[in-house]
């Protein structure tokens, strides 16, 4: 009975989610290439930034002892992320493989998560999101490196209009 009164509780953010997350993935299906380069780049961007931020970080705490790991991984994150922004091309290589794992992954964890959830109705499109996320990307691995320009932005999309309908289940269902 908790889980359903903490969907009544988050109602409004689960409409909100879902309505974006498919508005994004539909976006993205739309312009798969672009949708591909986005994501490299704005990957790149992130770990520079994380990257400038743990490297700044690092030597205003330099008594403490994490010093060199902060200093390592700030510098690692830069590293990382200007050859992203350097060499989009491999990058999205890369990525598109990364995508594949953490799509199989995650869709692993959101099927074992789906079991998990007794006492909610809904918990088989969660099974049903995990089941479509393993399927992505086990067709990015597929198609690697082939397929890298485009695979990501469409089938990314893809995973977001699935998530999305399910953030959307679970509105429905805080609804009744």
């Amino acid at each position: 009975m908790a889980a359903k009164n903490e969907l009544k509780e988050n109602a409004g953010w689960f409409l909100a989610m879902g309505v974006l997350m498919i508005l994004f993935g539909f976006t993205i299906i739309i312009f798969p290439v672009a949708g591909t380069f986005t994501v490299e780049l704005l990957f790149g961007l992130l770990l520079l930034i994380a990257g400038i931020t743990e490297v700044v970080l690092s030597f205003r705490v330099r008594g403490w002892g994490g010093f060199f790991l902060l200093l390592m991984m700030g510098i690692f994150s830069l590293v990382v992320g200007l050859t992203l922004l350097m060499f989009p091309i491999q990058g999205v290589i890369t990525l598109t493989l990364l995508l594949g794992l953490f799509l199989a992954a995650t869709g692993l964890l959101k099927i074992i998560f789906s079991f998990t959830m007794k006492g909610v109705d809904e918990w088989g499109w969660v099974l049903f999101n995990g089941i479509i996320s393993v399927l992505l990307g086990v067709l990015i691995i597929g198609a690697w490196p082939s397929d890298a320009a485009w695979v990501i932005g469409l089938l990314f999309g893809i995973d977001m209009v699935f998530g999305g309908l399910t953030s959307l289940m679970f509105y429905s269902a805080a609804k009744e």
